[in-house]
């Protein structure tokens, strides 16, 4: 049976309820977590239990956006379309999603190199009104 996170209206930037679908590598770790009763953060002292944990976590500078931005990569990595991503992540603008799709160099030499590789049957590269006349 798949996990989900049940998020409730007040819980949510958006004012959106919605239900995330976990990893299963997620559960397992979480599975093995020591239970604890309570809140993990409590609102007043959240900039302080958050500094607290990523210092536990031996993950200094680490920014609870920081977790956002990886958690879309990661969903965009795997081929969900990005619609899909932004459902996951609550956002409900092509802007607000960009400014967390993070492109990296590495993405970028990825994608010429998957160009690359679909081209490597000597097919040109150029299409359209642009390929030359035959003689």
């Amino acid at each position: 049976m798949q996990a989900l996170v049940r998020l409730g209206v007040e819980q949510t930037k958006t004012s959106e309820a919605r239900i995330i679908p976990l990893p299963e590598v997620l559960v397992k770790t979480l599975k093995s977590v020591k239970i604890r009763q309570g809140l993990v953060f409590d609102d007043p002292a959240l900039c302080d239990e958050w500094s607290n944990a990523v210092v536990a976590a031996e993950l200094p500078g680490l920014l609870i956006h920081d977790l956002r931005r990886s958690a879309i990569r990661n969903l965009i990595a795997a081929g969900v379309p990005e619609k899909v991503a932004m459902s996951i992540s609550g956002h409900k603008t092509r802007a607000v999603f960009d400014r967390y799709h993070i492109v990296s160099t590495a993405d970028v030499s990825n994608a010429m190199k998957q160009v690359e590789k679909s081209f490597q049957n000597g097919e040109s590269l150029v299409r359209g009104r642009h390929q030359p006349r035959a003689k």
